[in-house]
């Protein structure tokens, strides 16, 4: 190989002919030579696939099964691969809500730990990486919130709402990984917990949840991240709290109800005009939806048991099976489920 004519290739020129190697066919390729290496390899490699379209993408699964008499740990699982990626410490759980992708390489999760030493906060994120395949303790979460919603946007991390000692709090914080802060940012004007959110340009809008006085809520919440300034949208048709908040190509954010929804629909927002429109559901299998997200410019729907559906884009609206390829590794046996999180990532 040493002498072969790609070798002699200048390296940008090497660089673009490897950029388009399928993933998995990354280790074989990169065994080959030594400069195949140095490039697949190399610190600009995952960006410059990005850039061009290459970047190949794949769902994390995030969460725990149940063993009673209580839940068994939590387990990192990729779609296609039959075990589980990694397995957390025994008394990490999920904090019920509040998750969210950088849209890049990391999935963000929301836990709760039963420790409470100083090394281990009860309350944090975690940040799982597709590329390396490994999670780390990435923030404490400023008041010790639980069911907030969590979004990404510009570089930093946003939590907002949630119930802290009982109290459903109109807090809004971004954290910067850079300083490792939590910015106080201008509170929403109705405090709410279980709410579904999502961010289209530069808005961050809160739907629905529950209300301080334990009411469902009709509000669309709508914050202007260059602004600072919160601001109403159209109400909800229906109350909905407990949902997901979905945002996929076309700009619109979708409304999915889960499993703690009273009431199971799917709604969509459209920005431009301000209106909501109902729209089908996913198979639900019992009601038991345990996550939705946008995956490859369509929604993705995964219920407890880990089947999965994705919705048609354009002219087909249908629910569709959708294949994650984890079902031996996460469900054991009938009625059994999986709970937690679930996001689309960059692999590589």
């Amino acid at each position: 190989m040493a002498s072969s004519s790609f070798t002699a290739l200048p390296d940008d020129v090497l660089q673009r002919v490897l950029l388009g190697v399928a993933l998995d066919d990354h280790l074989a390729t990169a065994a080959a030579c030594r400069a195949f290496r140095a490039v697949i390899r190399g610190p600009r490699f995952l960006r410059l696939r990005r850039e061009y379209g290459f970047a190949e993408r794949g769902i994390f699964l995030v969460g725990s099964r149940p063993n009673p008499p209580h839940r068994g740990p939590m387990e990192i699982h990729l779609a296609g691969n039959r075990g589980p990626m990694a397995s957390m410490p025994e008394d990490l759980r999920t904090n019920g809500r509040g998750s969210t992708t950088d849209g890049g390489a990391r999935l963000f999760v929301s836990t709760v730990s039963g420790s409470l030493s100083a090394s281990a906060p009860p309350y944090q994120v975690l940040a799982v990486n597709g590329s390396s395949r490994r999670w780390s303790r990435f923030a404490t979460l400023p008041l010790g919130q639980r069911l907030h919603c969590l979004e990404w946007h510009g570089g930093l991390l946003y939590v907002a709402g949630g119930v802290v000692d009982g109290v459903y709090v109109d807090t809004l914080h971004a954290f910067n990984e850079t300083t490792g802060l939590w910015e106080d940012l201008p509170p929403m004007p109705h405090g709410c917990t279980l709410a579904a959110s999502g961010v289209i340009g530069n808005q961050l809008f809160i739907a629905g949840g529950i209300g301080s006085g334990n009411e469902d809520l009709l509000a669309l919440q709508i914050y202007d991240f260059t602004a600072r300034t919160w601001r109403l949208g159209a109400p909800l048709p229906h109350a909905l709290y407990g949902g997901y908040g979905i945002v996929v190509g076309d700009g619109k954010l979708y409304l999915v109800s889960s499993r703690l929804s009273e009431v199971q629909y799917m709604l969509m927002y459209d920005v431009q005009s301000n209106t909501w429109t109902e729209q089908s559901l996913p198979p639900l299998e019992g009601g038991n939806l345990m996550h939705a997200f946008a995956h490859n410019g369509r929604i993705v729907a995964v219920n407890t048991n880990c089947t999965a559906y994705h919705r048609g884009t354009g002219s087909d609206p249908d629910w569709h099976p959708f294949d994650l390829d984890v079902t031996s590794g996460v469900d054991h046996g009938a009625g059994s489920a999986f709970l937690g999180y679930a996001g689309s990532v960059i692999l590589g």
